[in-house]
């Protein structure tokens, strides 16, 4: 009887630390300072110094818990349900995803080309109170978390609103097909008359046939547009694609401009 006694004396003596990152410390605390306090684990002598940063809250033997600090929330890439202050109507515009046939045009370059253009053409045609994160702000960001063209394809809408620190993402995907070249102008002829006098006179050969050429050649370019923008609790409020007019590499920005004008943000949306 005594030895159990003694146990649960010795039991109902004991401080429990609770740190930060969740540890259970169970000992004595010797003393408390401003920064730090001095703590012996239970059956030890050997005396321990612990931050008061690194813990939560000490529970002491006799009941009474001092909360040092306060747990921090977790950190995650995933935003939460309602928009901070920070984030609120800012829109970050992706490098955009480049399809083609043409070995001359290299995808990550031509991206981000349009990439620049769609997100000048939305701060032009925004009819609303939006912010538009500058593109070179955008892809550093993503290249400090290691975050590459294929990569962003296997993250959550609102996994990239977190890391870029905005409302609204739009991603986008262009489709440039090199269709061959095509020649345009015509052949001309013309007349020039003879110098001499009698043979003006001649009806049937008035003057020298002069043949000549005008014609240009260009490369023919089949291009579509793919536009998606999602919020940071990853609803899709925008989806559209189309085939824009021209035949040249530069089509895509008429059709960037059409598409922006009648997304949520632009002057001519519809609700």
């Amino acid at each position: 009887m005594s030895f159990i006694t003694s146990t649960l004396t010795a039991q109902d003596s004991v401080d429990i630390i609770t740190m930060l990152n969740g540890d259970i410390k169970k000992g004595k605390v010797i003393s408390v300072n401003s920064d730090a306090i001095k703590f012996t684990y239970v059956g030890e002598s050997l005396e321990y110094e612990i931050s008061k940063e690194e813990i939560n809250q000490i529970q002491f033997s006799s009941g009474r818990v001092e909360v040092v600090n306060e747990p921090k929330q977790a950190s995650s890439l995933i935003a939460n349900n309602s928009s901070s202050g920070s984030t609120k109507n800012k829109v970050a515009v992706l490098p955009f995803s480049i399809v083609s046939n043409d070995d001359a045009i290299k995808p990550d370059v031509f991206g981000v080309q349009v990439q620049n253009d769609c997100a000048n053409i939305l701060r032009e045609e925004s009819a609303f109170a939006v912010t538009i994160q500058d593109p070179m702000t955008t892809n550093a960001l993503l290249a400090k978390k290691g975050i590459d063209a294929t990569a962003i394809a296997t993250l959550l809408p609102t996994e990239l609103a977190s890391i870029l620190g905005v409302e609204y993402v739009m991603y986008g995907a262009t489709e440039v097909i090199n269709e061959g070249t095509r020649t345009y102008g015509s052949d001309v002829v013309s007349y020039k008359d003879k110098e001499k006098e009698k043979d003006r006179k001649n009806t049937e050969n008035k003057g020298v046939a002069i043949a000549s050429s005008n014609s240009s050649t260009t490369i023919s370019y089949d291009v579509k547009l793919d536009l998606k923008i999602f919020n940071d609790k990853g609803e899709n409020i925008y989806a559209e694609s189309r085939h824009p007019f021209g035949l040249g590499i530069d089509a895509y920005h008429s059709g960037l401009k059409y598409m922006i004008k009648r997304c949520p943000f632009g002057s001519k949306y519809k609700k």
